[in-house]
């Protein structure tokens, strides 16, 4: 009979078997410790905890299933090890490369002039936002189709608020290296 234990992981609620805790508790407290600023650390572990609760509620069949070292390990794997850490030899997953990210058009918060729409479609596509404002300007003025595609865009595309989303938009991977190097 295994111990399991109810927490509360990126605000989201698991039960998780104490073995697999205790494991990803190490995790994170190794990540943690190579944070450099130390008042940079809540914000970046919170950011990670989020996307660890992304990933268990994937690999989850149901809100009863508990999760278990297995689990654990394919969040490891995903997220990658802290940058100066070994990738541990009993970790089965850590020999598979992460997922390849896929790229989401999002609006860009970040570098809005209005709503964000031109800079997530420049960050979706790899092109200069000076460029993609200049094409939403000519649409614009000849024809005024622009202007429809910009509030259509503004509606459909949510704007990315998490780091993991940030980095989805640019098409990089949600790892924790990835996640503390965005801030």
């Amino acid at each position: 009979m295994k111990k399991v234990i109810t927490a509360s992981i990126g605000g989201k609620s698991f039960v998780i078997d104490e073995d697999a805790f205790a494991k990803l508790q190490n995790y994170l407290d190794s990540f943690k410790a190579t944070i450099v600023h130390p008042k940079d650390a809540e914000e970046i572990m919170e950011e990670i905890e989020f996307r660890v609760a992304e990933i268990l509620q994937e690999h989850l069949r149901n809100e009863m299933q508990s999760v278990n070292c297995a689990i654990v390990d394919i969040v490891i794997a995903q997220l990658g090890q802290p940058e100066g850490a070994r990738a541990h030899d009993n970790n089965p997953y850590a020999q598979y490369p992460p997922p390849r990210p896929r790229k989401r058009l999002y609006r860009d918060p970040d570098h809005r002039r209005i709503g964000g729409v031109c800079s997530g479609v420049a960050a979706f596509f790899d092109l200069d936002i000076l460029l993609v404002r200049v094409i939403f300007l000519m649409l614009l003025i000849f024809g005024g189709a622009g202007f429809w595609l910009y509030i259509i865009l503004w509606i459909v595309a949510p704007a990315a608020r998490t780091v993991a989303e940030k980095l989805e938009m640019r098409g990089e991977p949600a790892t924790a290296e990835n996640i503390k190097n965005a801030r």
